[in-house]
């Protein structure tokens, strides 16, 4: 039985990306190239990735043959659900949450409340947690 993810692959890079950016000491900046295949991505995927980041101002660049990118954002403000949003998460746990919706059952169904308040809840957390408490520092040998 196959199963979508509740968090597309590019989301999970996208976390990814900005949690090694983020530890990165200050002033220093990585090309993507480097990125990708430090975190096991393809180049391809990294720039379009990179693209969305900056064009949210999360991240930003330093253009030329020593250039490379950076975390624009502050870490300690960015939250998982920021990064996550720019990379178009849109969480509804179930179809019944989605405002076009129409519900057949009349007589009031207990699911939906519940639903809604567990998606309230993730996206609350989502906020909370910042990126600052996710980074990804190489071990050095």
């Amino acid at each position: 039985m196959k199963r979508n993810s509740f968090i597309s692959r590019e989301q999970d890079y996208a976390l990814r990306m900005t949690a090694y950016l983020a530890a990165l000491p200050k002033g220093e900046f990585i090309n993507v190239p480097t990125l990708a295949q430090r975190l096991f991505i393809s180049q391809k995927f990294a720039s379009r990735i990179i693209h969305k980041l900056k064009k949210a101002k999360i991240t930003d660049s330093i253009q030329g043959k020593y250039g490379g990118v950076f975390l624009k954002a502050d870490p300690k403000k960015l939250s998982l659900y920021d990064v996550l949003n720019t990379i178009g998460f849109k969480v509804k746990f179930n179809d019944c949450l989605k405002k076009e919706f129409k519900c057949e059952l009349k007589f009031g169904c207990k699911f939906h409340a519940f639903w809604v308040n567990e998606e309230e809840i993730l996206i609350n957390k989502l906020k909370k947690e910042k990126i600052s408490d996710y980074l990804l520092k190489e071990k050095h040998n």
